[in-house]
This record gives C-alpha cells, structure tokens and sequence, in this order.
C-alpha cells in the first residue's frame, strides 16, 4: 500500500468526530424529549456506552484482518460469490447514507435558508464538490476533512451561548418518563451517532498498531458524546417541556433567539458551518460506497466509480417531493444501519472463530 494511500491515527480520530455529528444534532434535543423528557441527557450517554461497545465488535474483527478492508473480509470468510453479493450489499448501504443525509441536509437549507433555490441548483453545489474531493487519494481526503472537523469548535460555541438563557428546572423530574423510556431512547442517540462504519474500509489504511487505532476511535466517539450530552442539555434547559415539544429542530430555534451583537439572525452563521461539516460526512459514504466498486471490479484505483456514485446519489435525492419522503429514505437507512453495522460484524466475527479465518497475526 503506498504511502498516499494511508492516513495517521490521528486524523482517523478527527475523522470519526467528523462523520459522527451531522444532521441529527439539529433534531436530537427535540427527539430525546419525546422519548425520555428531563433525562434525554442521560439517553444520550447510554446510547454512546452502546456505540463503544459496537465499535469494540467492529475492532475485533478488523484486527483479525489487518490489511483488509471490510470488502476483502467479506470474501475471505463467505467466499466469492457470497462475498460479492455482500460487497454489492454494502457498497448500496454506504450509497444509501450518503444519500440520505444529502436528502436531510437539503430539507433543512430548503426550510431555513434558500426557500426559493431550486432542488437541482442545490444538489449540483454537492454533486460537483463531492467529485472533486472524492477523487482524490485518501490522505488528501482525510487532510480536508480534518480542517473541516475544526468547523465543529464555533459550532458547539454557538450554542454554548444558550448556557445564559437556561433554567435547570425544566429537566426536573429526570425520570419524569421512567428508566425504560430513558432507556429505548438511548436509540436515537445510536441513529443520531452512526458514522463510524468508515472505519470498516480505511481500518487497513490507517498506520499503527491496531490498539492505537481501537484508542482513536473509542477517544473521538467519547468527544462526539459529550458534545452531544451537552447540546441536549443546553436547549432542554433553554426551552421548557411545552416549547420544545413544538420544535423539531431546537438547537435552530436557540440560536435564533441569541442576540449576538449586531448579528439578528445566528442561526445564518450556524447553518453555513454546519454545511461545510455536513458535505464531509457525504463525502465519507461516497468514498467508501467508490472504493467497493473498484474492489468488486478489480480497479487499482476507485476514481473512476466516484461520478457514477455522486450522480445516483444526487438522482435519489432529487425523487422525493413530500416530507414524508425525506423522512422515508432516512428510516431506510437507519434501520439498515442496525444489519450492517451491528448484524453482518457480528455474524462475521462468529464464522472467522468458528471456521478459524484470519489473516496472520492479529495486532
């Protein structure tokens, strides 16, 4: 593998920070509220404990594999024609979440910024953009989205500024919805969290022991908790049990009713950051979804699968016409989340003991 084609653990940690807050952070409040009221904090770091556990999975699998990526593991232990069939299967998954976080990303620039841009001129900023970073070796990449990633720091101080308007009594009782409420919405938070299924490609790619990856990984889903914790607590602190009940997307609602200097509208400075943040995580999926098409065709290189790729992506973006359509791709991919992430590792890990399928020493 030559060198272009590996990145430092370090930018795999602020990769992972990256591809994890995205566009749920905008929903997440109002969500954690329907579930588990006062304590969607508290979901929040159940859910995270759950992700680490996930990641753990993902970790002793890959470790048994060091310099294959998940479309490799997939042949070495189902066979050939298994094996393509469940490299086909992911390979529509990576293409599916990319493709429904550009849907979520367009409903809410279409909703809150440019009410009068047409759909096309919209996807075709991503479609060209995403081509021309998604082209590029895997170290310019991850170069790119690490200074992307540094986009999250005026984010989250946006919203700190919410801290002044707080009333810590609106989360009183915190069981006020029952620990099994508190609990089931621990799953949102696991929705809101998924990004980290970039590691079951660039895992081989990434230089160092695989412990120091494993330390990587669990460091920055631990961060993109507490960023999280700390957002559903600002805005159910912020806005009382019957407000946000109102609000789908809070952390817009906070952010437009902080007074900011001269500054009338904050969320206009938020949601701009929030793209540029946004068009990275695309820019994972469509990067994973290239790479196992130049695997399953035997290319040296995944350039050529990257605008056949971006292009059905923006085309499946720009089918729905109702909101219940944006809502429909996103339960799909959610959902399928849960079998590719959570089922197939699993079910992968079990057959390589069972069937004592690895590659040399694990590390």
């Amino acid at each position: 593998m030559n060198k272009e084609s590996t990145i430092a653990s370090g930018q795999l940690f602020f990769l992972i920070i990256k591809f994890e807050i995205g566009v749920d952070i905008l929903s997440l409040p109002y969500q954690m509220h329907l579930s588990a009221k006062g304590g969607g904090w508290i979901s929040v770091i159940i859910g995270g404990l759950l992700i680490q556990l996930i990641i753990l999975m993902c970790w002793l699998l890959l470790r048994r594999f060091p310099s294959s990526s998940i479309y490799q593991i997939l042949t070495q232990i189902t066979g050939s024609w298994i094996g393509k069939g469940l490299t086909v299967a992911y390979i529509a998954y990576y293409l599916l979440m990319g493709t429904s976080v550009l849907v979520n990303a367009y409903d809410v620039i279409n909703r809150w910024m440019l009410q009068y841009t047409p759909r096309w001129a919209i996807l075709a900023l991503f479609l060209f953009s995403s081509i021309y970073l998604v082209r590029e070796n895997l170290r310019t990449i991850a170069r790119v989205l690490v200074l992307i990633s540094f986009l999250i720091l005026p984010m989250m101080l946006l919203i700190s500024y919410g801290i002044k308007q707080s009333n810590p009594l609106y989360l009183l009782p915190l069981t006020e919805a029952g620990w099994p409420r508190i609990i089931v919405g621990s799953k949102e938070t696991l929705l809101a969290m998924f990004g980290f299924e970039f590691i079951l490609v660039v895992f081989p790619m990434v230089e160092g022991k695989s412990t120091s990856k494993l330390k990587s990984i669990l460091a920055a889903n631990a961060i993109v908790v507490l960023l999280y914790c700390f957002t559903v607590f600002t805005c159910t602190t912020v806005f009382s049990p019957q407000q946000l009940e109102l609000m789908p997307e809070p952390v817009i609602y906070l952010l437009r009713s902080i007074p900011l200097g001269t500054m009338d509208r904050v969320d206009f400075i938020f949601l701009p950051i929030w793209l540029i943040s946004i068009f990275g995580a695309i820019s994972g999926y469509y990067y994973a979804a290239s790479y196992g098409i130049s695997y399953l065709f035997k290319q040296k290189s995944h350039k050529k699968a990257v605008p056949f790729v971006v292009l059905a992506s923006c085309c499946i973006a720009y089918l729905p016409q109702r909101r219940e359509d944006f809502e429909l791709i996103g339960s799909i991919a959610n959902n399928s989340a849960y079998i590719f992430l959570i089922a197939f590792p699993f079910l992968l890990l079990i057959l390589s003991y069972l069937f004592k399928k690895k590659e040399g020493p694990e590390t």
